[in-house]
């Protein structure tokens, strides 16, 4: 039983979630908005419950005598500040100034430091090992050459190179990916409502 009922209420609710997508019946329509909204207030506590547990697991660290523990009472310090400031000026601009001037140069510096493990990578896979490393390479280093300035004044020809290869052989590589992900998803879902996979039953 401790088991049936949880495969059972996720199917119910899976499928009538399911169905508010394809058949226009105003009672189906509002299980399914209701459902959805209950996904919502979940999700909100699940968030509360991951900012409790951030905090937990760093007041631990910060009060311990462990070396990195500089870095959890930062965390924490402004994690607790920016909540105050969300909290205390909900309509002010005070908010969108710790995002413009605060976290996104935070962001842009972490993603500079990341374009050092990227460039490791791209040596790594680009080693000619076969025709399709070639491949790759040639059209990597092309595109790199072809985002330069000066690279329109080498050749007209270089940016409607490099706009025909991200329009074409891009653009398909991307539709497979997102197709093969979409499938995935529908593999992984169907799987769920006929209770192949039962995640939320326990073992």
């Amino acid at each position: 039983m401790k088991k049936v009922l949880p495969i059972g209420a996720a199917v119910i609710c899976g499928l009538l979630v399911l169905a508010d997508f394809f058949i226009p019946d105003p009672q189906i329509n509002a299980l399914g908005a209701i459902l959805v909204e209950g996904v919502i207030i979940l999700a909100g506590f699940a968030l509360l419950l991951g900012i409790l547990n951030i905090l937990a697991v760093h007041a631990r660290r910060a009060v311990s005598a462990e070396k990195g523990r500089g870095p959890s009472i930062l965390l924490i310090i402004a994690l607790l500040a920016t909540c105050a400031v969300g909290i205390a000026f909900p309509v002010s601009g005070a908010t969108a100034w710790l995002f413009d001037y605060l976290y996104y140069p935070l962001q842009s510096t972490m993603t500079a430091l990341l374009a050092f493990f990227v460039v490791s990578a791209a040596y790594r896979t680009f080693r000619l090992h076969n025709v399709e490393a070639l491949i790759l390479l040639v059209s990597g280093l092309f595109l790199l050459f072809a985002q330069l300035s000066f690279s329109e004044a080498i050749s007209p020809y270089i940016p409607a190179l490099r706009g025909w290869i991200l329009a074409i052989p891009v653009t398909a590589a991307v539709r497979g990916i997102i197709l093969g992900t979409a499938l995935g998803t529908i593999a992984t879902s169907l799987r769920i409502l006929l209770a192949i996979d039962k995640p939320y039953a326990g073992e």
